[in-house]
């Protein structure tokens, strides 16, 4: 479980691609330790030891800046975001788990496994296309940076803990608190 925002120490979010998310038990465990200070805390969630009580870090930041890394892997996830979870074949929105990679030059014809010869199918689509090389999807595939996917995540909607989440996140659209 994800409780706990981590911020760099600029207070940008460490990543938004997968969002920094940490258990509270990290986060308290990185405050005992003097690597990162509490920016928001849940006001009515509390842990106890037999000494203390604690309450629960919503928000943290970490002492120290570190770059971050902004190179994109090549991964599932990334590719479904990058082609907004749409099938690149019939238009129709899906969620992860009917979506599969198709590979526009089929592995079976020479075709490699790359950002810019795979692109987002549904299953129908994907079987219906086989090993066919005459079919071409919506949008041509291509590498997106970082910034591509992340502003393509920002407008996703967000499952969040805290409300102070929203404004280290920058997010344009709704958002869904969890409990």
């Amino acid at each position: 479980m994800s409780d706990c925002l981590v911020l760099n120490g600029n207070y940008q979010p460490l990543s938004v691609l997968p969002l920094s998310l940490i258990s509270w038990q990290s986060a308290i465990k990185l405050c005992y330790l003097d690597r990162v200070k509490v920016v928001d805390e849940y006001q009515d969630w509390q842990v106890h030891s037999p000494n203390m009580e604690f309450n629960v870090p919503a928000v943290v930041a970490l002492n120290d800046y570190f770059p971050i890394q902004k190179t994109i892997r090549f991964a599932r996830h990334n590719m479904y975001l990058r082609d907004m979870f749409q099938c690149q074949y019939c238009a129709d929105t899906f969620n992860p788990k009917e979506l599969t990679i198709d590979h526009i030059i089929p592995i079976s014809k020479g075709g490699k496994t790359s950002w810019e010869n795979c692109t987002t199918a549904c299953m129908s689509c994907n079987v219906k296309k086989g090993d066919k090389t005459n079919v071409r999807p919506l949008n041509t595939p291509y590498k997106p940076d970082y910034y591509n996917l992340a502003t393509l995540r920002r407008k996703m909607p967000f499952k969040i803990k805290h409300p102070k989440w929203l404004q280290y996140i920058s997010v344009t659209e709704q958002h869904k608190f969890s409990d």
